[in-house]
């Protein structure tokens, strides 16, 4: 890693590189992340450069990354335990089927496994993260179907309070209040004053994404190679954000270019009246609708992509776009007002005026309601929570009439920090833009979205009676299916392995003998109440053991996918073990519901598309006094439907906690 001799240097190669447009920049270089964490960014100095110019910096955000543990290789034969013990459920009644099971995973032990896991140990010697250019290049980059709805994640925030009514309602101010709090979050992470996060103040969560979140995209990779690639900036180097208007794009500056200092809430209120009320009026309200290309598969995205670029003019506004420091999209022709709607524009929006790309990107809506979308491929979704909660607890926290006031105050130098970017397209291109909108909308189409939003009672309930919210919330999930369906079926619960280095998520398996048992005994008037609430307990005990073990890098999932990769077709023509090709063992993990949890007050939304065509996807939230669940399908292709998934959620959540309060009266009588 290249670093500057001396602090004059230093600040000499700073101001030449934060200089007027009008001077040559100084030329970008590759430089690693000074964590070393292995990615890359394009940049003039390296992050210790610019650190080591602000009077501000704590170092204090990536300060326990060294300590971070290695992601551990679990042991095979407790790997195969906890398989064998996950499909118990699925094999109930059917001896010959689980004897099966159990044949094949000694087949495993005893032939190749014990090979495959030795590869793996040696690939994952001196490695902090064994799986992590496995998982984001086969789990993201290489995935083809289109990002939104596929594979992208949303919020959607809460209305402001009545007290905060003027800056909700007018979406140039509430754009301007989103950015101001984005910057505030951003010149924290320049100084790294943000402190690391600890679970419970004692385990510390790897920071990694924090340095991945900001002036980067993801890039259509080469058409040959079928894969993706990402792209980084420098956080230090490229103060602006690129907003988008109508299918237009533009770049707003959000700091002083001379000084580097964050602009007042005025100048960039400003720059987003002149988008509206000047640039569009100038030519550019007839877009090309570019950010529709973002929407395609992505191999052919790519396609396109090797169009776009070969104009100069095209491609310097991509890079322009892919600097930027996230996007703000003005979507002020929509007004939504349900929950549904509001989780609609948030996911996708008319699919035009985005940039599915970006790795963060914000919308306003013309009604002021706003929200967050999410590039998956780098980052999961607790870092991006927690700067959702950030920018929304700082609009709550600010003065409103202050805040207008400042706001309000003129700017006359708003021409000079705000551009439109500008695109050539081709008479063929046009024909793929408006290709992508149809496949879009009829993508769309397909999905239906529902909302559980339950308003009996939420997880100080639960706590009350002395169950892990996330589990009891799991066993509504489990009671609710089952309901349905008569059923069962295969459920995946994100679990987080931030404590690891790079650690990202590992699969919790919510099915359990412990589940098939509650569900089957619910609806049976033999079995006692008690008993029914003793059964529940088990359930949701096993469930949180089954999460813990996952959090800790153990579950089964991860390491088979390691296993798998460990496989070499070209040595010897050498296939794969048996018991990864065995329909049961895919069935286990073919996700037909696919569940996760990520919680905030400050939402009133969150979610993405089903894993599997044929179920469900339920996003869910377990908030002080309520529930929620983002319930998403494609209803004609896998025969579910939504709405009755909600009626039996509600069923399922009305009786577990009428049963548990008449057996917490009977306790005190």
């Amino acid at each position: 890693m290249q670093r500057a001799a001396s602090a004059r240097q230093l600040h000499r190669l700073l101001a030449r590189s934060m200089s007027s447009a009008t001077k040559s920049p100084a030329p970008l270089q590759r430089f690693a992340m000074a964590s070393g964490n292995g990615e890359h960014y394009w940049a003039a100095a390296d992050n210790a450069a610019h650190q080591a110019a602000r009077p501000g910096f704590q170092g204090k955000t990536f300060s326990l990354q060294a300590e971070l543990p290695s992601l551990p290789v679990p042991k095979l034969k407790d790997t195969v335990a906890r398989y064998l013990e996950s499909v118990k459920p699925y094999t109930h009644g059917d001896p010959a089927a689980y004897a099966r099971q159990e044949q094949l995973c000694r087949d495993l032990l005893e032939g190749k496994g014990p090979e495959l896991q030795q590869r793996l140990e040696q690939y994952a010697r001196g490695k902090r993260n064994w799986m992590s250019r496995f998982w984001d290049s086969q789990a993201y980059l290489e995935y083809n179907d289109p990002v939104v709805p596929y594979v992208s994640y949303f919020f959607a925030h809460k209305a402001l309070p009545a007290t905060h009514a003027r800056v909700q309602q007018d979406p140039l101010l509430k754009a301007t209040a989103i950015v101001s709090a984005a910057t505030r979050f951003i010149e924290a992470l320049k100084d790294e004053s943000l402190p690391a996060e600890q679970v419970r103040g004692t385990t510390p969560f790897c920071m990694n994404s924090f340095q991945l979140m900001f002036n980067t995209a993801r890039l259509p990779g080469n058409p040959a190679d079928n894969a993706d690639t990402n792209v980084f900036y420098s956080l230090y180097e490229n103060d602006y954000i690129a907003v988008a208007y109508r299918g237009n794009f533009y770049t707003l500056r959000t700091h002083c270019a001379k000084s580097g200092k964050p602009f007042a809430p005025g100048q960039i209120h400003a720059q987003f009246a002149r988008i509206v009320h000047v640039l569009d009026g100038n030519g550019n309200a007839e877009s090309h609708g570019v950010g529709a290309l973002t929407s395609l598969p992505r191999d052919q995205w790519r396609e396109a992509y090797v169009q776009l670029v070969r104009d100069p003019l095209s491609a310097a506004s991509l890079e322009k776009i892919h600097r930027a420091a996230y996007l703000v999209c003005l979507d002020l022709d929509a007004r939504p007002v349900t929950l549904e709607e509001k989780s609609h524009a948030a996911w996708h929006g008319d699919g035009v005026n985005r940039f599915f790309d970006k790795s963060v990107q914000f919308f306003v809506a013309g009604n002021g309601n706003s929200g967050f979308l999410g590039e998956h491929s780098k980052m999961d979704g607790t870092p991006t929570l927690f700067l959702n909660n950030y920018i929304c607890g700082e609009m709550l926290k600010m003065d409103p009439q202050q805040f207008v006031e400042d706001a309000g105050k003129p700017c006359t130098k708003a021409e000079k920090h705000v551009s439109a970017l500008q695109f050539n397209v081709s008479p063929a291109l046009q024909n793929t833009i408006e290709s992508a909108q149809l496949q879009m909308q009829e993508t769309i189409g397909q999905h239906a979205l529902k909302v559980w939003h339950y308003n009996r009672y939420g997880k100080e309930f639960i706590k009350s009676h002395k169950m892990s919210p996330d589990a009891y919330l799991q066993q509504i999930v489990q009671l609710a299916v089952y309901k349905y369906l008569g059923r069962q079926l295969p459920t995946y619960e994100a679990a987080s392995t931030r404590k690891f280095f790079k650690g990202r998520t590992e699969t919790g398996r919510s099915v359990s003998e412990a589940s098939r048992r509650f569900v089957e005994a619910w609806g049976s008037p033999d079995v006692s109440r008690a008993d029914k609430v003793q059964l529940l307990r088990d359930s949701a005990a096993a469930h949180a053991a089954y999460l813990k073990a996952a959090s800790d890098g153990l579950g089964v999932d991860r390491h088979f996918f390691g296993l798998k990769n460990m496989v070499n077709p070209e040595q010897d023509k050498e296939t794969i073990p048996a018991l990864f090709s065995d329909p049961l063992f895919n069935y286990s993990s073919t996700w037909l519901v696919s569940t996760s949890q990520l919680t905030s007050e400050h939402f009133d939304g969150y979610g993405w598309s089903q894993v599997n065509d044929l179920g469900f996807g339920l996003a869910y939230m377990l908030n002080k006094q309520w529930l929620h669940i983002n319930i998403v399908n494609k209803p004609e292709l896998s025969g579910l439907s939504g709405e009755r998934l909600h009626h039996y959620l509600n069923e399922a959540a009305d009786e577990m906690a009428e049963a548990l309060i008449a057996e917490s009266t009977k306790a005190k009588l």
